[in-house]
């Protein structure tokens, strides 16, 4: 099933978020900083990454895409300046690569839908049909997805949803190991659904130093996985 680009544009999703707040999540200042160069948001940018690779600065796809933003090799690297298959492995270039295609194909396209559809398809399709396939409409609509829950978390946590920070504040106030380690559990469980990848993956990234002792065992990092496994199952 494929839907008409005209009409797409009009039921766009616009999850753009209005006055994001400073939400902590992997890469974050490497976010920001291809965020000021190419006039995009960072948010919106963590979120094409956490989409296209769930934020693995590994991540090579069976089509020789690399890195957290998936730059393709070597073609399309070659394009945005980047002469080595290495240098998509450095988290910061890889992000400045992936915010450098994504204003080239919105500055091409009038348009961060059909950017979108470019980035997932290739340019070349975009033009050539007028109608985007339903697969690249469900992409689209995951990053706007995943953008919403990162920008607005902290309205989420007004009610009771993703307290990364609260979680963070529990983990320093809960002395007791075993105690530490059950209502970090028992937070995962109950609200993993409001949170996005990006913020549950810069929560993992911290579990040692949060966690101590206390994930001697590995419960909580393997509750970790599971989740974030379910939730890039969902997007692909």
């Amino acid at each position: 099933m494929q839907i008409r680009i005209g009409f797409l544009l009009l039921v766009c999703l616009c999850a753009n978020a209005k006055g994001q707040q400073e939400i902590a999540y992997p890469y974050k200042t490497c976010f920001e900083s291809a965020g000021k160069q190419y006039k995009i948001s960072p948010g919106f940018l963590a979120s094409v990454a956490s989409v296209e690779s769930s934020l693995n600065p590994s991540a090579v796809s069976s089509s020789n895409a690399v890195g957290l933003m998936q730059i393709k090799w070597p073609l399309t690297a070659a394009e945005l300046g980047i002469s080595s298959r290495d240098q998509l492995f450095d988290p910061c270039l890889n992000i400045h690569a992936g915010a450098k295609y994504l204003n080239q194909l919105e500055a091409r396209f009038k348009s961060r839908m059909l950017a979108l559809a470019a980035y997932h398809i290739g340019p070349t399709r975009v033009s050539a049909i007028e109608a985007i396939p339903k697969s690249t409409l469900s992409y689209i609509e995951k990053i706007y997805q995943e953008e919403a829950l990162l920008a607005h978390s902290s309205s989420l946590a007004d009610l009771g949803s993703c307290q990364i920070a609260g979680l963070i504040n529990l983990t320093v106030k809960t002395h007791h190991p075993k105690q530490r380690q059950v209502e970090v559990i028992e937070w995962l469980t109950e609200t993993q659904r409001f949170c996005s990848i990006a913020k549950l993956t810069g929560f993992k990234n911290r579990l040692p130093e949060l966690m101590g002792t206390a994930d001697a065992d590995g419960k909580v990092d393997r509750l970790l996985d599971r989740i974030l496994a379910l939730k890039v199952n969902l997007q692909r």
